[in-house]
């Protein structure tokens, strides 16, 4: 048999093939059966749930802030510095 006849015959096959159809139940959606559970999960009612409750340390915070911007400063330059001299443009 020819190369295109049996790629013809393989193409074939695959249009005229059909996938059986499924006899399973649709799936359901779930989550209202745990919204009871999901309820007594949350916080009472009145309550701000908030992830960092105050009061806040203002000089751990005024900290962290200038650590955050001069380690992103820092990263930035020496990432700089590190292309300019592998590529030649400082010495």
């Amino acid at each position: 048999m020819t190369m295109i006849a049996s790629t013809a015959l393989r193409n074939a096959a695959r249009v005229g093939s059909r996938r059986q159809m499924s006899t399973a139940a649709p799936k359901t959606h779930k989550a209202k059966d745990a919204w009871v559970e999901l309820q007594k999960t949350r916080p009472p009612p009145g309550h701000e749930h908030r992830v960092f409750e105050p009061p806040y340390s203002t000089p751990f915070v005024g900290a962290m802030v200038v650590g955050v911007l001069c380690t992103g400063y820092g990263m930035m330059y020496f990432g700089m510095r590190h292309q300019q001299y592998k590529q030649g443009y400082w010495k």
